[in-house]
């Protein structure tokens, strides 16, 4: 990538290598983030944190175009700058050039890639703020600071950046902004206004762009059932386009009939409808994030997936029900010994967990149980 710099342009680049440290007010912020809708879900107690130390600074965020609309609404946000799912190396420098023409004050890079300290580098911003992970261009770092491996992954890691710049402790809470368009589209599909009554609703949330990561259509399709027997308990299945046959082949599973919303909300729209849910079921995925956002308690599955990197547990009131065989070669990702970790989860230990969940937030209809 270097070799094809310019004289001119490798000659200032060079300029600003050397580390500056310089704590006067940016006027403008180019914040570099993830590209999957969770992971920028995470991101967001940083962002507040950040505008928080710079409140009159311009912040402009640049995100994967799959997660962009998790910043719709943003009070920390000024601009979206949306990165392509496939951008190539033409994508790259395109972003570069636009990094020197901004002329960008400060970069927070909320991710641990390291081509990511190399580009605001080459784009000339003067102070580069982001995790030190990977040695790679690590020394591009204006303000690097030391991942936390004993910590959540982002939500934990990612405040640490900001409050590297001299930012004050920021809670955990990670937000995302509904609009009351959205709210009403949700009130339409449910068909009331607000259930908030005799009736508990259950999310369960099956898909996961990892496929070790779900939990067999058969247990939920159980888990369904078991919910449902209660009085009062209603089931709202959920998930993205993808997971429309996954949900079909749910429903078909069970004897009784879920309430399914599987493919036609919108990231915001989706958050609106599990905002309306008393409990989540779900494995380690974009919604788990987006109902504690809203908060939604969540009982989180987990196979070879670690909680503590991915998990739910930077807020309260989250249950985690984990099995891991320790299978040899596993990826944490596509799974070769047929799901043998989330097999051993049981429906009826799921049942019991958002029994549990239910009690605690004193919910009628199920907190007697």
């Amino acid at each position: 990538m270097l070799s094809r710099l310019s004289k001119a342009s490798h000659e200032r680049a060079t300029e600003i290598s050397t580390p500056l440290r310089d704590n006067k007010q940016p006027h403008s912020i180019i914040v570099l983030t993830r590209e999957h809708i969770g992971d920028l879900v995470c991101t967001t107690p940083a962002l507040r944190s950040l505008r928080k130390l710079y409140p009159t600074a311009h912040i402009a965020v640049e995100v994967g175009e799959r997660a962009a609309c998790v910043l719709e609404h943003n009070p920390h946000v000024d601009e979206i700058i949306v990165r392509p799912d496939r951008q190539g190396l033409r994508g790259k420098w395109k972003f570069i050039r636009l990094l020197r023409k901004r002329r960008f004050d400060l970069a927070v890079i909320l991710d641990d890639c390291a081509d990511m300290s190399l580009y605001v580098w080459l784009g000339g911003v003067p102070r580069r703020a982001g995790l030190v992970r990977k040695k790679r261009f690590s020394s591009l770092l204006t303000d690097g600071v030391p991942y936390r491996p004993d910590q959540h992954e982002m939500v934990d890691n990612f405040r640490n950046v900001v409050a590297g710049l001299g930012a004050k402790a920021e809670t955990s809470h990670t937000e995302v902004f509904p609009s009351s368009e959205d709210a009403l589209q949700v009130e339409k599909w449910l068909g009331v206004s607000d259930h908030r009554s005799e009736e508990v609703w259950i999310g369960l949330n099956p898909g996961a762009s990892a496929p070790s990561n779900r939990w067999t259509e058969a247990r939920f399709a159980e888990l369904g059932d078991r919910l449902m027997s209660h009085p009062g308990v209603r089931v709202l299945l959920l998930g993205g386009p993808g997971d429309k046959e996954i949900a079909t082949r749910i429903c078909d599973g069970m004897q009784a009939r879920p309430q399914v919303l599987t493919g036609k909300l919108t990231v915001l729209q989706l958050a609106e409808a599990l905002r309306r849910c008393d409990a989540l079921v779900t494995g380690d995925t974009g919604p788990m994030h987006l109902a504690i956002a809203v908060g939604t308690p969540v009982v989180a599955l987990f196979g070879p997936a670690t909680p503590s990197e991915s998990g739910p547990m930077y807020a309260p009131g989250n249950l985690v029900i984990r099995k891991v065989t320790g299978c040899s070669g596993c990826t944490k990702y596509v799974c070769h010994e047929d799901h043998r970790c989330m097999n051993l989860i049981t429906a009826s230990e799921v049942e019991e967990a958002v029994l549990s969940l239910a009690a605690s937030r004193a919910l009628p209809a199920l907190a007697a149980l």
